[in-house]
């Protein structure tokens, strides 16, 4: 494995690999009786970090992208397209993919093609950052970081008005779901997951910024204490300190998207310092290397762990067998990404935009 400066950033997505699987694996194959207790809820706490980590990485490597563009002779307005045309990409993949779906389940809904789900918002929120740094970006090639702040920050102001307005009603409820949650409609919304892109694209431009490879270390012990400060104030606002409660509607997602911002950071740190021992590069190569077909790992092992394929299994399985599956289907996506890895080129993660490693 590559000793490459950024190859632990793959290794962090890999951690979001590893905890998707467990909760889907999980959530579809154990018996509803065994979804209850302690280890129930450490197992959603484990599978909760995934589409997060995923957002915020997605967002991080933005900035990076855009970079490596114009390193190849690109204009910075061109560089920023053609993140923006992967972003777009993306969008439309989460859409083909819903089309397989349907077409292998047969009570599928049609309209469950336009389900909202995290693929959506990602590429939605890949296509949005990579629009807003070509128009954040100087003529000197420096960022108005800021910038991104401002969007997450108009984002979370805005998600609990966008839970009342009344124009999403016009839509038909699959596009609505994009705006706030209507029934079973939708996954995830725009409302506020996109924030986290945003804030990731901050932290990637800070890491753009930084030239000097001598620096690493203070840029990395900054975001230890930055991320551990935001964490640490956003559990503070979640569990401790009554608010009236206009004022808690108002700053509802505030707390969440602060522990998320912050535990996020923060991993960076951890993740960094881990790559510095050199037994840790030698180990760490099935994470990695999930990091980098992280979109196809997805893709397989949904319909694996959902698909008509594992039926039989859906809701059947008490969670220490369930546990046992999934073991079982991370050491199979751990062979299929070696086989798609392999391969000449992917389209799924272009090599601009994963971590170099």
């Amino acid at each position: 494995m590559s000793s490459s400066r950024r190859a632990y950033l793959d290794w962090l997505r890999g951690v979001a690999v590893l905890c998707m699987i467990e909760w889907h694996v999980l959530a579809s194959w154990t018996t509803a009786g065994d979804r209850t207790g302690d280890t129930w809820a450490v197992i959603q706490l484990i599978g909760g970090f995934a589409a997060p980590l995923f957002l915020f990485l997605a967002g991080l490597a933005v900035p990076f992208a855009i970079e490596s563009g114009i390193a190849r002779g690109r204009s910075a307005a061109e560089a920023a397209w053609a993140v923006q045309k992967r972003g777009w990409q993306v969008f439309l993949i989460a859409h083909l993919f819903r089309l397989q779906s349907f077409i292998t389940n047969p009570g599928a809904l049609f309209s469950s093609i336009f389900k909202p789900d995290i693929l959506n918002i990602l590429g939605l929120g890949l296509a949005g950052a990579a629009w807003l740094t070509g128009k954040l970006r100087r003529a000197d090639g420096s960022i108005r970081r800021n910038g991104f702040l401002a969007g997450a920050a108009v984002i979370l102001i805005l998600t609990p008005w966008a839970r009342v307005w009344w124009w999403p009603t016009l839509l038909h409820p699959r596009f609505e779901a994009y705006i706030r949650k209507v029934g079973n409609y939708g996954v995830f919304e725009l409302f506020p997951w996109i924030a986290l892109v945003l804030a990731g694209a901050y932290v990637g431009s800070l890491m753009v910024a930084q030239k000097d490879p001598a620096r690493d270390s203070l840029l990395h012990h900054q975001f230890a204490a930055a991320g551990i400060t935001l964490a640490a104030i956003g559990f503070l606002f979640a569990y401790t300190i009554p608010l009236p409660h206009k004022v808690a509607w108002a700053i509802e997602p505030w707390p969440l998207f602060l522990i998320q911002v912050g535990s996020m950071t923060a991993a960076i740190r951890i993740a960094w310092g881990l790559f510095r021992y050199r037994w840790v590069e030698r180990t760490s190569g099935p994470l990695v290397l999930f990091g980098r077909t992280s979109l196809f790992v997805y893709w397989v092992h949904i319909e694996l762990s959902f698909g008509f394929l594992s039926y039989p299994l859906h809701g059947a399985l008490p969670l220490g067998w369930a546990a046992v599956g999934f073991v079982l289907m991370t050491v199979a996506m751990y062979f299929a990404a070696r086989w798609w890895d392999s391969r000449p080129a992917t389209p799924w993660i272009p090599a601009e935009i994963r971590a170099k490693s």
